[in-house]
């Protein structure tokens, strides 16, 4: 067994990208990545570091550290209905699966990467043994955090997220519009489906109920139009879909445990019915 092994989501994922670019030159395709890709799919926890890393790495800096720190809370919004456990033997099982004992690292920035993974940590553990000991260390990765969302770069490389909060005597529709116009800049690494999800995934449960049936309700109405229309469908796609159906019938059991996973399920399904 090799020493140090790190379950750090964003070292694993870095990790699976070199090895995945040797078995693209070698055979013109990667087994390793297309897996990885597929466990991100079916993995809420996996998905939400995903976010999280690449948010956090990916993102222009900003001029404020109260903007760094808004962002930063606003991310770990992502994991309050996590448990730490969880989190790591995921990464552990994706690991084990698709890397076993190589040693990884990350590509860009190794404390970088430790810091958000201590920082989630700190959000998903209450069993800490030695609390003062872990506090110092959430703050010294909270730190390190807000120093790379607000290291000093070219004035037009700074995010355009407006510093200002709106007055109480302006009109809701432009607090929306400026509310909007923020989120915009601050996740404009993201491509549009992906700030879809996120901004549902960080949203209140109330909206994640009313977004779930929105979308499982769109999925149910494509599929049966599908099998009730189609008539050059083979039997078994026919039969994958009627799978499909029968499992969003059968979603109604909803609460804060599994609804990231029940939204993440419908987006995907949306995905590949409208391919």
């Amino acid at each position: 067994m090799a020493e140090n092994i790190s379950f750090n989501f964003g070292a694993i994922r870095d990790t699976i990208t070199r090895l995945s670019a040797a078995e693209l030159v070698k055979q013109q395709k990667s087994e390793t990545l297309e897996k990885f890709l597929n466990e991100i799919k079916k993995s809420p926890i996996l998905t939400k570091q995903q976010f999280v890393y690449k948010n956090i790495e990916n993102a222009k800096p900003f001029e404020k550290e109260r903007l760094a720190e808004r962002f930063i809370a606003q991310n770990m919004q992502l994991f309050k209905n996590e448990k730490w456990n969880n989190v790591i033997n995921e990464n552990k099982r994706v690991r084990k699966e698709l890397l076993d004992d190589m040693h990884i690292e990350s590509k860009v920035n190794n404390k970088l990467a430790e810091s958000i993974n201590t920082l989630i940590e700190f959000n998903t553990n209450s069993n800490f043994l030695n609390l003062e000991k872990e506090v110092e260390r959430e703050i010294e990765a909270y730190d390190y955090i807000v120093k790379h969302l607000t290291r000093p770069v070219n004035e037009s490389d700074y995010s355009k997220e407006k510093n200002d909060n709106p007055k109480l005597n302006e009109s809701w529709k432009f607090i929306t519009k400026v509310a909007v116009n923020n989120f915009n800049e601050r996740y404009e690494h993201l491509n549009e489906e992906e700030k879809k999800v996120f901004e549902v995934l960080v949203s209140d449960e109330k909206t994640k109920i009313s977004y779930l049936n929105e979308i499982k309700s769109q999925n149910l109405k494509i599929l049966t139009q599908i099998l009730e229309t189609k008539i050059d469908i083979d039997s078994e796609s026919k039969s994958l879909l009627e799978n499909f159906k029968t499992k969003l019938e059968n979603m109604t059991n909803v609460n804060f445990v599994n609804i990231d996973e029940y939204i993440l399920a419908n987006v995907e399904l949306q995905s590949y019915i409208n391919e």
